[in-house]
């Protein structure tokens, strides 16, 4: 069987819609490198910022006020 491409539409923080081609057993970050292939999509999301390279973020839902303890956070460490 060959490989198939998949669109995935992504909507970025200004709402505006871009597609990215990836093979079909790609990742996000996959995703991600294609959108940025894509002229004008950095400048798009950082608009005067500086590029200082990309990474994925999991969000979380939590109680408002909830007090953290420190072993907590530092097992949530920065994704490195």
């Amino acid at each position: 069987m060959s490989n198939c491409n998949l669109i995935v539409p992504i909507i970025l923080p200004t709402k505006s819609l871009h597609f990215a081609e990836i093979l079909e057993n790609g990742n996000a970050q996959d995703v991600i490198d294609t959108l940025f292939q894509i002229e004008g999509v950095a400048k798009e999301v950082l608009g005067d910022l500086e590029d200082c390279g990309w990474a994925l973020q999991k969000i979380r839902a939590e109680e408002c006020g909830r007090a953290w303890e420190e072993e907590e956070l530092t097992r949530l460490g920065d994704g490195k």
